[in-house]
C-alpha cells in the first residue's frame, strides 16, 4: 500500500492527466460539431475541478481526495455521454480506467471497472441510437467481457508492481540479514511521527555485551543467527506502533511514539530480561547479555532524530560502564 505522500503526489499527477485528456476530449467535440458542444458539460468540469484543486491543494486526507477523483471522471462522463452522444466521447470513457491505475490500488480499479461497466450499460440502453446504431442487441456481452477483462488484466497488473515494489523496498529499508529496518526506514519513519500528532517520542539505544567474543569463539555463521534470534526476541518484547532498527553490528536501536517514561524504563527491564534467555546454537549454549540507554522528549515538532541517537548512545555506555564496575568492583583489580 502506497503512503500518504505517495497518493497526494498521485492525485496531482492524476488530476493534470485527466485536464490533459479533457482539453483533448474537448477539440475533439469541437472539430466534430463545434464550440457550442462544449458546454454545458464545460460548467460541470470547472466545477468538479474547483473540488479537485481545494482538495489536493488543502491536502485533505489523500484517500478520500483519491475516491474523489475517480468519482469525479466518471460523473463527469455521465454528464457528457447525456450531453453529446457520441462513439468518440464512449470510447473516451474507457480511457478513465487505465488512468484510475495509477494508484496501484486493487480497489479503485474495481470501482472504475464496474463505473465503467454501468456507464457501459446506460450508453447501450438508453443512447444506443446514437452511440450504438449498427451495433446488434446480442453483442452488448461483448462490451460487458471486454470491461471485465481490461479490468482483470489491469488487476493482475497491479498485483505483480505491488509484489515487484514489495521486494524492492525490502532491499531499501530492511536488514538482509535480520529484518529489522534500516537506517533509511528509521528515519523515514521518524520524520513521520514528527510532523503526525504524537505527544512523545522516545529511542532505545541497545549494544550487546561480549558479542565480539562470541564472534570469535563460534565464528561468524554463529554471530550472524544470534542476530537474528536477538531480533526475534526484541520484536516479541516491542508493541506493534514500535520501530526495531539495526544501525549496524550488534547496535540496535528502538523508535517508540506515545509512551511515559516510567513505561519506557519497564520496556527496557523486559527487554533485558528476554535477551538473559540462554540460546542454543549449534549445539551450544550461548548467554548473552546487553546494555541499553535511552532518550525521551514530548516536544515532538521539533526532535532530531541524530541528536535523539546520540543521547540514548551516551545513556547506554554509561550503562555498559556501571555494568562493567559493578562485574569488576575496584577492590578486585589488582593494582
Amino acid at each position: 500500500m502506497i503512503g500518504n505522500e505517495s497518493m497526494h503526489r498521485r492525485n496531482k499527477t492524476l488530476f493534470i492527466l485527466i485536464s490533459i485528456f479533457y482539453l483533448i476530449q474537448v477539440m475533439i467535440n469541437i472539430f466534430i460539431e463545434g464550440f457550442v458542444s462544449v458546454f454545458p458539460p464545460a460548467f460541470l468540469f470547472i466545477l468538479f475541478g474547483a473540488i479537485l484543486v481545494f482538495l489536493i491543494y488543502k491536502k485533505v486526507n489523500p484517500e478520500i481526495t483519491m475516491y474523489g477523483l475517480v468519482t469525479c471522471m466518471y460523473l463527469y462522463f455521465y454528464f457528457l455521454l447525456n450531453d453529446s452522444p457520441y462513439l468518440v466521447n464512449y470510447l473516451f470513457m474507457w480511457l478513465a480506467l487505465p488512468l484510475s491505475a495509477i494508484y496501484q490500488h486493487a480497489r479503485v480499479v474495481i470501482m472504475a471497472g464496474i463505473a465503467s461497466i454501468i456507464l457501459t450499460c446506460y450508453a447501450f440502453f438508453y443512447l444506443h441510437n446514437e452511440i450504438f446504431p449498427n451495433v446488434a442487441s446480442a453483442d452488448f456481452v461483448y462490451l460487458v467481457l471486454f470491461g471485465i477483462s481490461k479490468t482483470a488484466f489491469l488487476l493482475m497488473f497491479i498485483y505483480k508492481i505491488n509484489g515487484v515494489n514489495a521486494k524492492l523496498q525490502d532491499l531499501a529499508y530492511l536488514d538482509p540479514l535480520t529484518g529489522a529496518a534500516n537506517r533509511l526506514l528509521l528515519k523515514g519513519k521518524f520524520d513521520e511521527l514528527k510532523n503526525s500528532k504524537v505527544h512523545s517520542i522516545a529511542l532505545l539505544f541497545l549494544d550487546m555485551n561480549g558479542f565480539k567474543i562470541i564472534n570469535d569463539t563460534y565464528g561468524h555463521e554463529v554471530g550472524d543467527q544470534l542476530l537474528e534470534v536477538v531480533v526475534r526476541r526484541l520484536d516479541g518484547a516491542l508493541r506493534e506502533s514500535d520501530l526495531l532498527c539495526r544501525l549496524g553490528g550488534d547496535e540496535f536501536v528502538i523508535l517508540l511514539s506515545n509512551i511515559e517514561k516510567d513505561i519506557l524504563e519497564n520496556l527496557s527491564e523486559r527487554i533485558l530480561l528476554a535477551l538473559e534467555q540462554p540460546i542454543m546454537l549449534n549445539n551450544e549454549m550461548i548467554h548473552i547479555s546487553a546494555s541499553i540507554g535511552s532518550s525521551y522528549t514530548t516536544k515532538t515538532s521539533r526532535a532530531d532524530l541524530e541528536t535523539l541517537i546520540k543521547e540514548a548512545d551516551t545513556a547506554m555506555y554509561k550503562d555498559k560502564g556501571r555494568e562493567l564496575i559493578a562485574s569488576h568492583p575496584p577492590e578486585a583489580i589488582e593494582v
